[in-house]
């Protein structure tokens, strides 16, 4: 299989994560720039997903940065009451899309092959976050397998169940597939579609109970069903998109 690889970006052409785990200075837009166009040289992306969802009216700056330097599709995530979004195509974007965004969005936006069956868009994650996540008052810790909540209490995770949150955590407000969240987490071991919904409803299952336990109802709800195309995050905190997007082809 071919693979897709999307860049995320924020207004000021960061990369989340990317200026933690690098002390990058961010004072110095010129040399955040470059990192962004390094970075999309580096992974040979096929494109770059730009995240507007707290724009200050730069983003139509940014998308004009970013074409001047590259050809590479630009998708926009943006709110639905944000009255740039055609000021955002006519600077270069390819698309805008309104969170929460469906994996079946992305695929039609980078013309990438049908992936309704789980297998045309089968998505792995490079993290920046690997020491610790935070998101809505929580904490995961990928590494030790634990998860703290709000009032500092915690939880110990199974390995499964560390991937499928990091997986949704660092994608809050993308709806996957169980098969997409199977594929990351399990990789080769997930199997059919069939088999991604009976291994993956049970984890998420479970997932809700310990964030209810460590954050009662509210956190029991941050983990929403979309009936019928699969999961999503619902953050409180402001969305932590991943560096990198690989998306297998079929």
């Amino acid at each position: 299989m071919a693979t897709s690889t999307v860049v995320v970006a924020r207004e000021d052409l960061t990369i989340p994560g990317a200026v933690e785990a690098s002390g990058l200075d961010t004072n110095d837009p010129e040399h955040i720039e470059n990192e962004l166009f390094k970075t999309l040289e580096q992974n040979k992306a096929d494109a770059v997903l730009l995240d507007l969802t707290a724009s200050r009216g730069q983003g139509v700056a940014a998308i004009r940065r970013i074409r001047r330097r590259s050809a590479v599709p630009i998708l926009v995530v943006c709110r639905p009451e944000d009255t740039l979004a055609a000021d955002y195509r006519r600077a270069g974007a390819a698309a805008c899309l309104n969170p929460p965004i469906d994996l079946m969005q992305m695929k039609e936006a980078l013309g990438l092959p049908d992936a309704s069956n789980g297998r045309g868009m089968a998505p792995l994650f490079v993290s920046a976050a690997a020491e610790g996540i935070r998101f809505a008052g929580y904490v995961l810790r990928p590494r030790d397998n634990r998860l703290i909540g709000p009032d500092d209490t915690e939880v110990a995770l199974s390995a499964i169940e560390t991937r499928v949150l990091q997986h949704l955590v660092e994608t809050p407000g993308i709806v996957w597939p169980a098969a997409a969240i199977a594929e990351a987490a399990q990789g080769a071991e997930a199997g059919g579609a069939g088999n991604a919904d009976r291994a993956v409803g049970p984890v998420i299952a479970r997932l809700r109970k310990k964030l209810a336990r460590l954050g009662g109802a509210e956190g029991q709800h941050l983990i929403k069903t979309q009936i019928g195309r699969g999961y999503m995050l619902a953050a409180e905190a402001e969305p932590a998109w991943p560096s990198l997007i690989t998306a297998r082809r079929a």
